[in-house]
């Protein structure tokens, strides 16, 4: 659609219906586009039509920019962040509209529905939006097996094995980008990647999944994000392949309906003094309690007693082989509870 007949369509949404708000004039008018695929640079010249200013997005490495006139510009820049008003068309990409001074009645309305429409442009159209609903469909259970083998053949991961990562998305060692994507969760919102054999898992608070044919990928992906749940800060990388039992323990937990005694015990204990959970963190990577007590810098026998205050609260002996186990499966399943993201 060319800058006349846009400027038509406005007129003739106009004079149907003279009587309506400008903000109505402008849903219309991207709803007319959208529907007809108007192309991402399409909808820029609308917007600039529409606000008399240049316009723009970025998305990954690709930039577009027309000027107030609706030229495409040939070598347009990323604004600097904060010049100009701006919207989020998807995950690391925005709109703008060049508005110097105060902005109009309509600015953010048009900046809004440019954003919606360029978000279901580019997802038809961007490598890096088609990668990542291909990734969304191989991680989903509910999607069926021939949808799934066909996204990873189009990701070419439906040969040898991989694993799913899970991170949180806020982590800002969890780059946005072709290969991950993040998904809302029961527990927040975290990014799936996926880490082929023999590659390296990125950096920062993690889970690891198991290590699978793309076929199974949504066990994988299950299991990256349980193993992320389970994950603190002393210890922020939890590779779901190391956990021998307690990955079966963990997945029979997240099934029960019934409250794990161990678990409401650490949880009282956490909320009478957010310190405790410090301290039976520390008695269960401790070697022992003289350790435990070197460590924080307090005498042995302030620890000692600290211990069995703990203990005779927990209802078990956290300095046995067998209370130690014990506390570490609760503290665990404790954090599966408790960790949002």
């Amino acid at each position: 659609m060319d800058l006349q007949n846009m400027q038509e369509l406005v007129g003739r949404i106009t004079a149907l219906d003279p009587v309506a708000s400008d903000s109505l004039r402008v849903i219309s008018y991207f709803d007319t586009l959208v529907e007809g695929h108007a192309s991402a640079e399409a909808l820029l010249r609308a917007a600039s039509v529409l606000t008399g200013c240049g316009v723009g997005f970025v998305a990954e490495e690709t930039v577009m920019r027309v000027d107030s006139a609706g030229a495409r510009s040939a070598d347009p820049g990323v604004p600097e962040g904060g010049r100009w008003p701006s919207h989020a068309v998807g995950e690391g990409w925005y709109a703008w509209i060049e508005r110097s001074g105060s902005a109009h009645v309509n600015d953010a309305m048009v900046l809004e529905r440019l954003s919606f429409g360029l978000r279901i442009s580019l997802e038809r159209t961007h490598p890096v939006a088609i990668a990542r609903r291909n990734l969304e469909i191989l991680i989903d259970a509910a999607e069926s097996p021939d949808a799934r083998a066909a996204a990873a053949r189009r990701l070419r991961v439906d040969t040898g094995l991989l694993r799913l990562v899970a991170a949180p998305a806020a982590d800002s060692g969890a780059e946005p980008g072709a290969g991950s994507v993040v998904v809302d969760t029961l527990v927040g919102r975290v990014r799936a990647r996926i880490v082929r054999e023999g590659a390296g898992a990125p950096l920062g608070r993690l889970g690891l999944g198991l290590l699978l044919p793309a076929t199974d990928a949504p066990r994988s992906w299950q299991t990256a994000l349980l193993a992320l749940r389970l994950s603190t800060e002393a210890e922020p990388v939890i590779d779901a392949s190391a956990l021998g039992g307690m990955l079966l323990l963990a997945e029979a937990a997240e099934t029960s309906s019934h409250p794990q005694p161990d678990v409401e015990a650490i949880d009282r204990l956490v909320q009478d003094d957010p310190r405790n959970l410090a301290n039976l963190e520390l008695l269960v990577r401790a070697e022992s309690v003289r350790a435990a007590a070197a460590s924080t810098g307090v005498h042995h026998s302030t620890m000692q007693a600290r211990v069995s205050e703990l203990s005779e609260r927990l209802g078990f002996d956290v300095r046995s082989s067998e209370g130690r186990v014990r506390l570490s499966l609760a503290l665990r399943l404790h954090h599966l509870a408790t960790n949002r993201f």
